[in-house]
């Protein structure tokens, strides 16, 4: 009996303490989900921006 009751306070801790590592893996990998996803958008436009000053660039050399 005396141990039901010490376990079950153990056993509440426990759960409590998992739940919040788990919530905290949570938001890590939302924050590397968003952090990568911000990347992706920011090489792409890096991308897209050396695409135009390569055409930029075949546009000028064809006029002179």
């Amino acid at each position: 009996m005396v141990v039901c009751y010490l376990s079950l306070p153990i056993t509440h801790y426990s759960l409590l303490i998992t739940h919040y590592s788990l919530l905290i893996t949570h938001h890590s990998s939302l924050i590397t989900h968003y952090s990568l996803l911000i990347t992706h958008h920011s090489l792409l436009i890096t991308h897209h921006s050396l695409l135009i000053t390569h055409y930029s660039f075949q546009i000028i050399r064809q006029l002179f």
